[in-house]
């Protein structure tokens, strides 16, 4: 078994040094590794919505990759972010690749492994949590499949660097305690159910954090972002290491 993971990377053009380090990565899963599965945990482009051919063009070369992998036997889970929503269409009927919205328990291994997005790892942004119960709606669902791809990628991109400019702001000055939201939450989800990892994204902070629940070692991960320093998770039998990109 070799899991790979990946968050946050926000990709907005097929050209930008984060879209060629993707593509690095995804051709090293192909010829050079030995990888089981690959779990892209949210927010990977900077606007993704519904399944129109003009998102798919706009990333050509990053869809190629992803289906050769599932051809090869690779296993690739999508769990929607923030700014990849409704995604869900496009990509289980198109290329098989299931997508996920709530939080999923995966068998690695030897290791259970919870996996999100880490949307709700601040239960006090009341504002963001009312906005993505807006865009999840089944309402907003239909919209973003009706609704040309080229309004969402002029309109949305426009509201994702806002979102991407004020959430910035924030973790410089509120860092460590948004570490101790991530650990918290680990915390209080080790109660609800037993898992040896939880791998969470969306905080834009790489952290590891090792406690105790129910007389285990549980280990948390986020991911962090690739806006600072670009890595990959992996995990084997053995236990987690990362990837520089």
């Amino acid at each position: 078994m070799q899991a790979w993971f990946v968050s946050d990377i926000h990709l907005r053009d097929i050209n930008e040094r984060n879209s060629v380090r993707l593509l690095r990565f995804l051709h090293f899963l192909l010829k050079d590794s030995e990888a089981t599965h690959l779990f892209l945990l949210g927010d990977i482009f900077d606007l993704w919505v519904g399944d129109s051919d003009l998102f798919q063009r706009k990333f050509q070369a990053i869809v190629d990759a992803l289906a050769e992998l599932k051809k090869k036997g690779v296993e690739v889970i999508y769990f929607e972010g923030n700014h990849d929503v409704h995604v869900k269409r496009f990509w289980e009927e198109k290329f098989s690749i299931p997508v996920f919205v709530e939080h999923k328990v995966y068998h690695l291994g030897p290791f259970q492994v919870r996996l999100e997005h880490g949307d709700y790892i601040n239960p006090k942004d009341i504002k963001y949590l009312k906005y993505l119960e807006l865009i999840r709606s089944k309402k907003m669902e239909k919209v973003a499949h009706v609704v040309p791809g080229k309004f969402w990628d002029q309109v949305g991109s426009w509201s994702a660097r806002k979102s991407r400019k004020r959430s910035s702001g924030q973790r410089q000055n509120n860092e460590q305690n948004l570490r101790e939201m991530i650990r918290l939450y680990a915390q209080d989800k080790s109660q609800e159910q037993s898992f040896d990892y939880i791998i969470t994204g969306h905080m834009h902070i790489r952290d590891e954090f090792a406690f105790e629940a129910a007389g285990k070692k549980v280990m948390s991960i986020n991911l962090g972002s690739w806006f600072d320093e670009p890595k990959a998770l992996c995990l084997t039998e053995s236990g987690h290491s990362w990837r520089e990109l």
